[in-house]
């Protein structure tokens, strides 16, 4: 009886490797029987033993693996290429988040991981079109995953827009804002101030003291980083949002996820982190919205309803400061966590 340990298979680059079976040898003129079955190449090993099953499953995994490793380094070789010049940057301001550095210079100094996407976490108001509202992408790579899997980018520094009409990103900070910066949204929602009471609480909370932190020293994006637009829009939804960290990660193996996995969710808790269902790409996803994340719609339909709200526009921008801070010590969180598991230092049981 055959077995199919007698089989050789013609190993190759490809994913799918064939067997080869070759007739025997017969003259031209001979036929072949009903009972005749063709010879079979048999393939021995040092020994002179035929190959188990096995082993030819174990080589074909290993052939494999080394093909999904050299594929690997040609992508992460690219994408290293394009983060030195921004080449592929897709997200508004067309760079990477400078709060982002210090966990990318880990993942990408390691052989077996390089980031795709990644976002330090953002205060922002975003206008689109229509109710629905616009997801968007993150800072990546044109090799990198998105999770939205299409946008409307225009050219030169790919900033998306909430459609054709919309304003899209009235202000973004990768940070915490600073006073000034809060009163520059509340007037651009609520007008300056119309009495005594208005220009009363604008001023004590210009005074007010801001708790030494590096989270004031974000970046700024949108219109509102140079001239704070006259009209607020009067259609469409405007969005006052707190969106925290997010990063995606491709890594060599599942090896590697789970351990990239444990320093993210075990040790740093962020919870809703996952490996994206794998193809011939290991995807992780590095995310938590617990106790971070805020979205309040302030403008629906074109209706402003917070014109005359100064007080809760205030209160608002005070609660996403304190998310962002949030975000801020769990994202120095997870620089440790990563550190600590990649360098080999963490020893605990997962």
């Amino acid at each position: 009886m055959l077995e199919l340990g007698d089989i050789e298979f013609q190993t190759s680059d490809e994913d799918s490797k064939t067997h080869e079976v070759r007739p025997s040898n017969r003259s031209q003129g001979s036929r072949q029987s009903k009972n005749d079955t063709p010879s079979l190449s048999v393939a021995k090993d040092a020994g002179g033993k035929f190959p188990s099953r096995k082993n030819l499953a174990l080589g074909r995994l290993t052939n494999l693996q080394k093909q999904r490793d050299r594929e690997f380094a040609q992508r992460k070789a690219l994408i290293l290429a394009d983060l030195g010049g921004n080449a592929g940057d897709l997200s508004p301001k067309g760079s990477v988040d400078a709060k982002c550095l210090p966990i990318m210079a880990i993942l990408n100094n390691h052989p077996d991981y390089i980031t795709t996407s990644s976002c330090s976490g953002r205060i922002a108001l975003f206008h689109s079109q229509t109710n629905t509202g616009e997801d968007h992408p993150v800072n990546s790579t044109r090799e990198g995953f998105r999770e939205d899997g299409e946008g409307d980018f225009s050219a030169g520094g790919g900033r998306k827009r909430g459609g054709d009409d919309a304003l899209g990103w009235i202000f973004v900070k990768h940070g915490a804002l600073l006073p000034a910066e809060q009163l520059a949204v509340v007037r651009f929602l609520c007008g300056p101030p119309l009495n005594a009471g208005d220009r009363a609480m604008d001023e004590a909370e210009l005074r007010g003291e801001i708790a030494p932190s590096e989270a004031y020293g974000g970046e700024l994006e949108g219109l509102l980083e140079g001239e704070i637009p006259q009209n607020i829009p009067t259609f469409g939804m405007v969005c006052l949002k707190m969106e925290p960290f997010v990063m995606h990660v491709e890594c060599r193996g599942m090896e590697s996820a789970k351990r990239l996995l444990s320093a993210a969710v075990s040790d740093a808790g962020y919870r809703n982190s996952g490996v994206i269902p794998p193809g011939r790409r290991v995807m992780c996803a590095i995310r938590s919205t617990n106790g971070c994340a805020m979205e309040v719609p302030v403008v629906s339909a074109g209706v402003n309803h917070v014109r005359t709200q100064r007080a809760y526009v205030w209160a608002l921008l005070k609660l996403a400061n304190e998310k962002m801070l949030h975000n801020e010590s769990r994202v120095k969180l997870l620089w440790e966590s990563i550190k600590r598991r990649l360098d080999g230092n963490d020893d605990r049981d997962d």
